[in-house]
């Protein structure tokens, strides 16, 4: 279990949960603790007083940075269109990154020797980020303004389709989607996908 949780202002500053982020995906789960201190520039012990363990802070990291991604799904101002598009802009720009590409990787490498972490971090990140998008589908099919429909299905679908083959592109070692024509291309995608679900 997680010993401190950090209020979203205090960690979109913390030095250990950003040096966490980067030595995790630089070299995966075997990363030490020293390692993490180093790069932050405090103390090991320090980190052991805060986190407790390797695994908390390593799950508080992942905890984090899912959180900044799902914010604009807070945001309920707007249509339907509106809302998905921040979160889908918002989704693209972290997924679409060399530091993001590397997480996958080391994530993906990682599960057959430590398939509890692995679990985790599907429970975390994946499940996590698919049930809160589902929710807010969910909601706009009961106003109508969506069509009665599996929400779950739903949302994996409008994930597949933001990943897809840029994100495979990335996996495997190609150029990142060029940021002028991003925005075009996400209307088009959360488009496409509200032609499916018009109610």
């Amino acid at each position: 279990m997680v010993k401190s949780k950090l209020a979203g202002s205090e960690a979109g500053l913390d030095p250990v949960i950003c040096a966490a982020k980067s030595v995790f995906c630089e070299m995966g789960y075997r990363a030490s603790i020293e390692k993490v201190a180093a790069r932050a520039g405090v103390a090991r012990q320090t980190i052991y007083n805060r986190f407790g363990s390797k695994q908390a802070l390593f799950e508080l990291t992942i905890e984090y940075f899912i959180g900044e991604m799902l914010a604009p799904l807070a945001v309920n101002e707007g249509s339907v269109r509106e809302r998905l598009l921040r979160f889908s802009l918002s989704f693209r720009a972290r997924m679409m990154t060399a530091e993001s590409v590397k997480a996958h990787r080391m994530l993906t490498s990682e599960a057959p020797r430590f398939p509890e972490l692995a679990r985790r971090h599907f429970e975390l990140c994946i499940e996590r980020t698919t049930r809160q998008l589902a929710a807010q589908l969910e909601t706009a099919m009961q106003e109508g303004q969506l069509r009665r429909a599996d929400s779950m299905e739903a949302a994996t679908f409008l994930f597949d389709m933001l990943k897809g083959y840029d994100h495979l592109k990335l996996l495997f070692g190609g150029e990142p989607p060029d940021p002028a024509g991003e925005t075009a291309k996400v209307n088009r995608i959360v488009d496409m996908f509200l032609r499916a679900y018009q109610a």
